[in-house]
C-alpha cells in the first residue's frame, strides 16, 4: 500500500469494521469512508445475549451510532445488503451493486455454527448471532416454556442466565462437567457453573445425538442426548463457537493494497483489529497491545478476565471473587467477579512484568494497586 488512499470502503458494520471508520476520523482522514453492513444498522453484539434477550431493548439501542452522528462523522453507511463476491472490478453486492474504492477493508467477522445432528434442521433450532435471532428466542421463553441451550462457552452460558432470569426452564446441554474450562480454567468456569446450579439450570455433561419435532411445528421438540435421556423443548439454541465468514474472491483484497480482518474470539481484540487497520490505511504503527481481555454477565453479576488462565502454573485464589494464574512469581492470568478494578491493576502487573508474591494475592486485605508500586 502505497500513500494515503483517496476513498475508504468496509465490508462489515460489526465493532472492528465500525472501529476502523471511527478510527480513521479520529486521525484526521477526510475522504470518503463507507460501510457496507448486512444488518439494518451497525450494532453491537454483546447486548443481544443479555440486555436484549433480558429487556426486549428496541435495535436502536445497540447500533454504534445514530443517523444523525454518521453524518456528523461523513460515514455513510449501506446497510441490510451484503457484499458476495470480491472481483477485480471491486465488491459486488446482494443487490446487484459493484463497490470500489482505493482501499477496502474487509471486516465481516465470523457466523455462528449450526449444530449437524438429525433434526438440527427444524425451525427451532437457532443460533444467536443478530437482532432477530435474540428476538425470536425471547418470544419463545418465559415462564412455562424450556429452552435446551447447546453448549456452554460465552454465547451458550450467557443465554441460559437471560433465559433462567426470564424464569425459562433452562437445559443446558455441554460434553464438559465444567463448561469453559478449557478457556477460563477450573476455578473460575468452576464457579461460574456453581452460578447456573444456585439458579436452578438443569447442567447435562453430554452431547445431543438427534432432535425430533413435528414438522408442523406442533408440540414440542423431543432431544435424544448421548446419555439415553430425553429432553422436550420449546427451542433449542445452539452455542457452538463461531466459524469465519466465505467471501468468493476475498485472496484479491490483500494484493490491491486493502485489508483483512481475521475474525477474533471477543470484542475488545476485534475492536483493536479495526484501529489497527485504520493506523496501517494510513501508514501509522498500530499501538502496542497489552494482555488480552474480555467479560461476561450473568445473573446480575459482571466477571472480567485477562491474560491466560489455563496455560502453566497454579491458580491463586483470592476469596470467592478473584483468581489469579501465577508461574513462579509471574502473574499470567486473573479474573474477577463484580471487581473490574482488580482486573485493571492485574492487565498493568503482566504487562509491566512486576513480580508478584501469591501469598498477597490470595489477601483481600491488600489491594493490586500496592503491588504496582512495590
Amino acid at each position: 500500500m502505497s500513500g494515503i488512499p483517496s476513498d475508504v470502503l468496509i465490508v462489515g458494520g460489526g465493532i472492528a469494521g465500525y472501529t476502523t471508520a471511527t478510527t480513521l476520523r479520529e486521525f484526521g482522514y477526510d475522504g470518503p469512508v463507507t460501510i457496507v453492513e448486512r444488518d439494518a444498522a451497525c450494532s453491537d453484539r454483546p447486548p443481544l445475549s443479555k440486555r436484549v434477550l433480558l429487556e426486549g431493548s428496541p435495535r436502536s439501542e445497540i447500533d454504534f451510532a445514530t443517523p444523525e452522528r454518521l453524518a456528523e462523522l461523513r460515514i455513510t453507511v449501506i446497510a441490510g445488503v451484503s457484499a458476495t463476491a470480491v472481483t477485480t472490478a471491486g465488491v459486488l453486492l446482494s443487490d446487484g451493486r459493484v463497490l470500489r474504492a482505493d482501499s477496502t477493508v474487509i471486516a465481516i467477522g465470523a457466523e455462528a455454527r449450526r449444530p449437524s445432528m438429525p433434526g438440527a434442521a427444524d425451525h427451532r433450532v437457532t443460533t444467536l448471532r443478530g437482532y432477530d435471532d435474540a428476538m425470536r428466542i425471547r418470544a419463545a421463553s418465559g415462564p412455562g416454556r424450556t429452552v435446551l441451550v447447546l453448549g456452554g462457552g460465552f454465547i451458550g452460558a450467557e443465554v441460559a442466565a437471560s433465559l433462567r432470569t426470564r424464569q425459562t426452564s433452562v437445559v443446558l446441554v455441554d460434553p464438559h462437567e465444567i463448561p469453559g474450562a478449557r478457556t477460563l480454567g477450573t476455578t473460575l468456569a468452576g464457579w461460574l457453573r456453581d452460578m447456573h446450579v444456585a439458579q436452578g439450570v438443569d447442567l447435562r455433561a453430554t452431547t445431543v445425538s438427534a432432535i425430533h419435532g413435528d414438522e408442523n411445528g406442533a408440540g414440542p421438540l423431543s432431544v435424544a442426548l448421548a446419555d439415553g435421556s430425553v429432553v422436550e423443548a420449546d427451542l433449542v439454541v445452539a452455542g457452538l463457537g463461531v466459524a469465519p465468514q466465505a467471501l468468493p474472491g476475498i485472496d484479491l483484497v490483500p494484493l490491491s493494497g486493502g485489508i483483512v480482518l481475521a475474525p477474533t474470539a471477543h470484542w475488545d481484540d476485534a475492536r483493536l483489529d479495526g484501529a489497527d487497520a485504520a493506523a496501517r490505511l494510513l501508514g501509522r504503527d498500530p499501538q502496542p497491545r497489552g494482555a488480552g481481555w474480555y467479560w461476561t454477565d450473568r445473573y446480575g453479576s459482571h466477571i472480567e478476565v485477562v491474560g491466560d488462565l489455563t496455560g502453566r502454573g497454579e491458580d491463586v485464589r483470592r476469596a470467592r471473587t478473584s483468581v489469579f494464574r501465577i508461574e513462579g512469581d509471574r502473574l499470567m492470568g486473573a479474573a474477577s467477579i463484580d471487581d473490574p478494578m482488580t482486573v485493571r491493576a492485574a492487565r498493568r502487573i503482566i504487562d509491566r512484568g512486576v513480580r508478584v508474591d501469591p501469598a498477597v494475592l490470595a489477601d483481600p486485605a491488600v489491594s493490586l494497586r500496592q503491588m504496582l508500586r512495590g
